[in-house]
């Protein structure tokens, strides 16, 4: 068994809207700060994805010659544009860093806890 990328697209959504809702409730944080910042991960995630489906398994084929390079430069223009992109939505646009960051690390507990799912599942714990 493999942890599903679907799980972890399903389970950072969840705790974006609970952590959203929470950071509105108590009024800490800034909470369109905190979704945009799970926003922008989401879209990340969701483009390397695409990018990885589409043509690192084509750069893989062994009959395909020169799709190695495709792969690698869709990566970094990704990479280049996501960080001009998140350049600007900085200087132009007004963000608490912080809760920002909160956002962002969102996705990343997803991938931990559906690998520890993942993990329990294979040893039979749940």
């Amino acid at each position: 068994m493999a942890v599903d990328l679907t799980r972890i697209t399903k389970l950072h959504v969840g705790l974006l809207g609970a952590t959203g809702g929470l950071s509105y409730a108590t009024r800490i944080g800034e909470p369109g700060s905190l979704l945009l910042g799970g926003a922008v991960m989401g879209a990340n995630f969701y483009l390397l994805r695409v990018i990885s489906n589409l043509l690192l398994a084509r750069a893989m084929d062994p009959s395909r010659r020169g799709h190695k390079a495709v792969a690698v430069a869709a990566m970094l223009l990704k990479f280049t544009l996501f960080l001009g992109l998140l350049g600007l939505l900085f200087w132009r646009v007004p963000i608490d860093g912080m809760s920002f960051a909160v956002g962002v690390t969102l996705l990343l507990v997803a991938c931990v806890l559906e690998v520890l799912r993942d993990e329990w599942r294979r040893k039979g714990v749940c």
